[in-house]
């Protein structure tokens, strides 16, 4: 359950926002597909079809992202960064999918299950942060940059809390279209900021 979170991290760490990004536009096709082998919903066959240049797409970029570049400022992705990326689309994927089979099975809300969930996985990547990130010094962090982590925190919250809502009423699937629109705000963010 934690998993979700750090293996995207470390992909980020390793590759451009633009492959973290673009990546985790795999969720969708990975979480029908799961979800038609586990529990055998389907999605309508035109809405499949239009995952095939989706996946295709993320596919080349991916691979141009990885080329080295010949201007040094440049920033590339590692193979470990896709590595990573990879493996923490397919975390994402079956934790959404478990969300919607857990809403089901034990029949709670998903506050219920919000509650029963979270403290365990903070408590495990309390234990698990330290040993894969260095913690920095509270002084040589402006507080502009602390803001920053706060909001985005609160924001990783509140994502966390309406993706169980979302589940819980229209499914994993739409959950993780509805998550694209993270990925559009911030593509145009980014464009509109340069």
């Amino acid at each position: 359950m934690c998993l979700n979170v750090v293996l995207p991290n470390l992909s980020l760490a390793f590759s451009t926002v633009t492959v973290y990004q673009l990546c985790r536009v795999l969720l969708t096709p990975l979480t029908a597909i799961i979800n038609y082998i586990f529990y055998q919903q389907k999605i309508p066959r035109s809405a499949a079809l239009v995952l095939i240049p989706v996946c295709a797409g993320v596919g080349i970029t991916s691979y141009y992202d990885t080329q080295p570049s010949n201007d040094d400022k440049v920033q590339t992705t590692s193979t470990l960064g896709i590595i990573f990326a990879l493996s923490g689309v397919c975390a994402s994927s079956a934790y959404t999918v478990l969300i919607g089979a857990y809403h089901k099975k034990l029949q709670m809300s998903s506050s219920q299950l919000l509650l029963n969930q979270a403290p365990i996985s903070s408590l495990m990547l309390m234990v698990v942060a330290p040993l894969v990130d260095r913690i920095p010094v509270f002084n040589d962090v402006p507080l502009s940059r602390w803001l920053m982590i706060l909001m985005s925190g609160g924001f990783a919250a509140l994502i966390n809390i309406s993706q169980f809502f979302i589940v819980n009423s229209s499914g994993p699937v739409t959950s993780t279209v509805v998550g694209h629109l993270k990925t559009i705000s911030i593509v145009t963010i980014g464009w509109v900021v340069r």
